[in-house]
């Protein structure tokens, strides 16, 4: 899926991180933070441990859920699977075919809500930092359990924004904006609802684990926290005098390598009885 700007995907109606409906004029920039994000540390162990976990054979169709560039495509197609990416942005679904020509995999329009596949017809399924953005997350999951065949596979990734520390920072200003971008996004909370999902859905939990991510020093002035006192203060939630002593004690400690921002993310990975 689609992303406009840094961060782990964190998300607001009006156009952030993993937003299915930003234009798609803005894929090329969708892609290059999609690229920035994939090579974080706690990205790429999630990422390694979803695919020891699915460890898809030659035969089975494996299908990654908001594909994006379709690297995670890419990566099943290795084992020999049939991969397919489903992406809902025609312009990341355009970049994923030129980056995987001459691989046998496919991408097709689809959205977590209602994916387009028979039922039972999908042995591996994986879905990263997509679950933020849908309100009702319990129906992708469904869906989800729809399509995946007696013994199918799947592990779901997201992160978890009641996580999220960022030091040094007016604990009042920074509780309001924060505060403010969780109500903006659809689940907030996503990464500690996976295992629930997935034993609601009927599937048995096979294994969990999480990764912590940091921001560098250099995130201090880019990237979401880069612009998160700017969008705050024209939303009205914070004064712009709070927003300009909230970035220059941000800039001021990175600058003695003393800025802080980290959060959680979690992955489950489970099996369709």
């Amino acid at each position: 899926m689609s992303e406009a700007v840094g961060g782990p995907g964190f998300v607001t109606e009006r156009g952030s991180f993993r937003a299915e409906h930003v234009a798609d004029q803005n894929a090329e920039r969708q892609a290059f933070v999609l690229d920035q994000i994939a090579g974080r540390p706690a990205v790429r162990t999630l990422k390694a441990w979803a695919l020891e976990q699915l460890a898809p054979v030659a035969g089975e169709t494996a299908v990654d859920v908001g594909s994006g560039t379709g690297e995670d495509v890419l990566a099943f197609a290795a084992y020999g699977a049939r991969s397919i990416g489903v992406e809902p942005s025609p312009g990341l679904r355009t970049e994923a075919v030129r980056r995987a020509a001459g691989a046998e995999v496919e991408f097709v329009e689809g959205r977590a809500e209602g994916l387009p596949f028979g039922d039972g017809s999908v042995d591996v399924l994986r879905c990263e930092r997509v679950l933020q953005h849908v309100g009702a997350p319990e129906d992708a999951v469904g869906e989800m359990a729809r399509v995946l065949r007696p013994g199918g596979r799947v592990v779901l990734i997201d992160t978890d924004w009641g996580t999220a520390i960022i030091h040094p920072a007016d604990p009042g200003v920074l509780e309001r904006m924060v505060g403010y971008f969780r109500d903006e996004t659809a689940n907030p909370y996503s990464g500690r609802r996976l295992r629930g999902l997935l034993t609601d859905a009927g599937f048995e939990i096979t294994g969990e684990t999480a990764a912590t991510w940091i921001e560098p020093q250099e995130g201090a002035t880019t990237g979401f926290v880069g612009m998160m006192h700017t969008t705050a203060a024209r939303a009205g939630v914070i004064t712009e005098d709070e927003a300009a002593a909230f970035t220059k004690t941000l800039s001021d400690a990175a600058e003695r390598g003393a800025f802080h921002m980290s959060l959680t993310m979690y992955a489950v990975s489970a099996r369709k009885p």
